[in-house]
């Protein structure tokens, strides 16, 4: 197999696991059959099968990593046609953005304190329920792992979907723009994505708990530096 064609192979094989994903999670309709969840663990079952290295994969599938960017631009369009949404509620929102962030980090550094987790791997924690991109970025300047930031930012995704609506049915917020809300905030780019699938005035304000709180974060990231050191 020459390395062209390795490239298509794995790139159909995520393009498919996502669709296969797709499609489960349209007949069986739970939080725990979504495709975020159930496509890496069908591409990690055939890589494991046919002995495919992860670096191998990362370099042919580097396309699809590309094209996350636009794809994140293009979630600014709902953000527009809802404009007047958030003009109305810019207060509520941006007090429940800045406080759902510093809780975030806050019980994130007071858990890795308290297990006695290195300083690398408590700052690798603390940006993990922003963007991946914008996560790594400030690992980075905080003096953490990148790798390991994208893999937290990635568990808390995963999490979010799975244990976010529980808690919020539990608090008993019922207002879907709050859940959104609360939703990207908390869960970034995978929780917008869920809330995208109540409605889009839902996802629209995911979208924006999401970019507020990437925001918020890269603003907090020299007070971190401070704190953590």
């Amino acid at each position: 197999m020459t390395a062209d064609s390795g490239m298509v192979w794995l790139l159909i094989l995520t393009v498919g696991a996502y669709v296969i994903g797709c499609r489960v999670n349209q007949k069986v309709g739970r939080v725990w059959s979504s495709p975020i969840l159930m496509s890496p663990l069908l591409i990690i079952a055939v890589l494991a099968a046919t002995r495919t290295d992860y670096a191998a994969y990362q370099t042919s599938t580097h396309l699809l990593t590309f094209l996350l960017g636009p794809a994140q631009m293009a979630m600014v369009i709902p953000l527009y046609k809802h404009a007047d949404v958030f003009l109305r509620h810019l207060r509520p929102i941006l007090t429940g953005v800045s406080v759902g962030s510093c809780a975030g980090v806050a019980s994130v550094i007071g858990i890795a304190y308290l297990f006695q987790l290195s300083h690398p791997t408590i700052v690798s924690l603390a940006p993990k329920s922003i963007t991946t991109p914008m996560a790594v970025s400030v690992s980075h300047l905080l003096g953490g792992l990148p790798e390991l930031t994208a893999l937290f930012v990635t568990m808390t995704g995963l999490s979010g979907i799975l244990i976010g609506p529980v808690i919020l049915r539990w608090a008993g917020i019922t207002n879907n723009l709050v859940k959104g809300l609360a939703m990207g905030t908390a869960a970034s780019m995978v929780g917008a994505a869920r809330a995208a699938q109540w409605g889009e005035p839902e996802g629209a304000m995911g979208v924006l708990g999401m970019t507020l709180s990437a925001v918020f974060m890269a603003v907090l990231a020299p007070e971190l530096l401070w704190v953590l050191d």
